[in-house]
């Protein structure tokens, strides 16, 4: 039987039991709460009462098994988007380590899962140390609640030769001939280009977009949402929650494209009925890619460079609306930055026309 007590700001607990005769007992405290404590206490005592003493041999459950346990005692503590963030990482891992047992996880062939993920399969960096971090949080979690002995996959390297990830926008020439010549191609591909270009919204806000998001009357649209191939959660973090204002041209449009949406579901016996904006003829929803994919065939169309990005009209608002004076909080604002810092870091120092902007203020300053 289990007995808890506090020590200091953390729980503890304490478990006696027979070994050979003689009564031992085993204890480990650094809990945050008495119900974490308790949880590892029951993990402890299952063993025990499975296969005795020999079954408190650490690191003898299946990755898979630790992996569920460690999902329920954390996802209800974390962000639905940081779940899904989680989730992504865990595929990879299980995938490789499905069938493991925690302890013969080794180090060296867990380096090797590494690189192949850097250089077979060619993954950014930055998505293999989300991977990587993912796993350190399962393998530490073991750690903490007894189930390993210590955590021999710290320090891996991960390492790559990559080239700076440039911000990649269109000028305004180029939105002037990308529009030009899209103006005969079907009204929801239209449309779609038209609101990221006037909003700056990421592709997941714009899939997730309700017509109850648009006011019309006041001229505002709000992000509540983001749609990506889990289904309908939370913008990417508490920031992204926000309302904009949209112009004159942006609301005409829309209402152009709700009109025909309409007409489409009055004339259309098998159309899909939903509250989504964006939908094709049928009212089908959109997949999760189909902002990137079409921007690829509509640049190629208008005879355009292929640009790779997946906020390729997001960064073309920002770098726009700073081009064309408008202060840098607002342009956060819009885009739901957490902070201006992330705004100016990523869009002040890629546009010429920006610099030549504040030389020119600077020099009217000095005449004046």
């Amino acid at each position: 039987m289990a007995y808890f007590r506090k020590r200091g700001n953390h729980w503890e607990y304490r478990i006696k039991y027979n070994d050979a005769g003689k009564q031992k007992e085993i204890s480990k405290g650094g809990f945050r709460t008495k119900t974490e404590a308790r949880a590892a206490a029951v993990l402890i005592e299952e063993k025990l009462l499975k296969g005795g003493v020999e079954k408190l041999r650490k690191g003898e459950i299946l990755f898979e098994d630790w992996l569920e346990i460690h999902n329920k005692m954390n996802n209800q503590h974390r962000r639905e988007s940081s779940n899904i963030s989680a989730l992504n990482g865990q595929r990879k891992l299980l995938n490789k380590f499905k069938g493991y047992k925690l302890n013969r996880i080794k180090r060296a062939e867990y380096q090797l899962f590494i690189n192949d993920l850097l250089f077979h399969f060619d993954y950014a960096k930055n998505t293999v140390d989300r991977i990587h971090g993912e796993m350190m949080s399962i393998i530490n979690s073991a750690v903490e609640h007894d189930e390993l002995e210590k955590n021999l996959l710290r320090g891996i390297q991960i390492t790559k030769d990559e080239e700076e990830e440039k911000t990649v926008f269109l000028n305004k020439n180029e939105v002037k001939q990308l529009l030009s010549a899209i103006e005969n191609e079907d009204i929801f591909k239209r449309v779609m280009v038209f609101t990221l270009l006037h909003t700056g919204l990421r592709s997941g806000e714009i899939l997730g977009l309700f017509w109850s998001d648009i006011d019309f009357d006041n001229k505002t649209l709000t992000v509540d949402r983001q749609r990506t191939r889990t289904g309908l959660g939370p913008p990417k973090s508490k920031s992204s929650y926000r309302t904009i204002s949209i112009d004159d041209k942006l609301v005409n449009e829309l209402l152009s494209y709700k009109a025909w949406q309409e007409e489409n579901e009055m004339s259309n016996s098998n159309y899909q009925k939903s509250e989504f904006v964006f939908v094709d003829e049928n009212g089908k929803l959109f997949y999760q890619t189909k902002p990137q994919d079409m921007m690829k065939n509509l640049l190629r169309y208008a005879k355009l460079p292929p640009r790779k990005s997946t906020h390729l009209l997001r960064h073309t608002h920002a770098v726009m609306m700073l081009e064309a004076g408008v202060d840098i909080k607002t342009v956060s604002t819009r885009l739901g930055h957490k902070n201006i810092d992330i705004t100016a870091n990523t869009y002040l120092h890629v546009t010429p026309e920006h610099e030549r902007n504040a030389l020119k203020k600077f020099g009217n300053y000095l005449e004046n």
